[in-house]
């Protein structure tokens, strides 16, 4: 079940060039990911690197949804971000929390140092209208390599998608 709208789908039917522009709308906020994709975290920021040209097919656009993104991103085959460095846009951003073993939201790289877009995620991205700097909201990174959020201890991960 997809989540992308009519109007997505019609720009996912243009070719690379064609759709650059358009990627380059939505990662900078000048277009909403909604009029493209209804759907939650994972389904926004797979629709926004497929726009960029990630090695998604259409088949898998039309095809995955929610969870079954996670191994299209395959975080954990990533890089650990360090809390500091800015990561280019683009890259899926993967957030894992330790207590349950579980990757709970998934962003977008804007691009602008360690700024994302996503939806669903509270302080991490909850409107793709206003993005977040992930270096402000997670604060400095523990000497074990985690991040203190919400809580309870998280990993952030780069996708190499």
């Amino acid at each position: 079940m997809s989540f992308i709208t009519p109007e997505g789908a019609r720009k996912a039917q243009l070719s690379l060039s064609e759709r650059a522009p358009v990627a380059h709308a939505i990662l900078s906020g000048a277009e909403n990911i909604s009029k493209y994709n209804s759907g939650v975290c994972h389904d926004v920021v797979a629709y926004a690197l497929y726009m960029r040209g990630a090695s998604i097919s259409p088949a898998q656009l039309a095809e995955s949804a929610g969870q079954k993104w996670l191994t299209v991103f395959n975080y954990p085959s990533g890089e650990k971000w360090d809390g500091y460095t800015p990561i280019p846009a683009g890259k899926a951003i993967g957030f894992y929390r330790l207590i349950d073993k579980s990757w709970f939201h998934s962003a977008v790289t804007t691009g602008k140092g360690n700024e994302i877009r996503s939806v669903n995620g509270f302080s991490l991205g909850s409107a793709w209208s206003v993005p977040v700097d992930m270096k402000w909201v997670l604060g400095k990174r523990n000497s074990d390599g985690t991040f203190n959020y919400d809580g309870t201890k998280i990993e952030v991960y780069i996708s190499s998608l």
